[in-house]
């Protein structure tokens, strides 16, 4: 099933949209032109990511400030975190996910 986020058309450089589908907490995350949805709170210490800041494909959590690879999701400099990343789709103007 496809879930709508938010049209293409509204995106804009430092989109932080926090979205709940069901149990899942998912922040979509528009910068510097790439598009990112990931978990909403850090997996290191449940901190709320809409405030994190990302350089690059990095991005950095307000809380302990761990940075995470928006990429493959590692964390940088502690082992044993990971950032769940998601698949984003599209439909029309429509950006959205589809797997959860």
């Amino acid at each position: 099933m496809f879930h709508r986020l938010i049209r293409t058309l509204d995106l804009y450089d430092g989109l932080r949209l926090p979205v709940q589908i069901g149990r899942e907490e998912l922040l979509l995350i528009h910068e510097d032109g790439d598009t990112w949805l990931v978990q909403r709170r850090c997996p290191h210490g449940e901190f709320p990511l809409e405030r994190a800041s990302v350089r690059g494909e990095v991005l950095r959590c307000p809380g302990h400030g761990l940075e995470f690879s928006l990429r493959s999701g590692q964390c940088r400099g502690a082992q044993g975190y990971c950032l769940k990343r998601y698949r984003i789709d599209y439909d029309g103007p429509w950006i959205g996910v589809s797997d959860l």
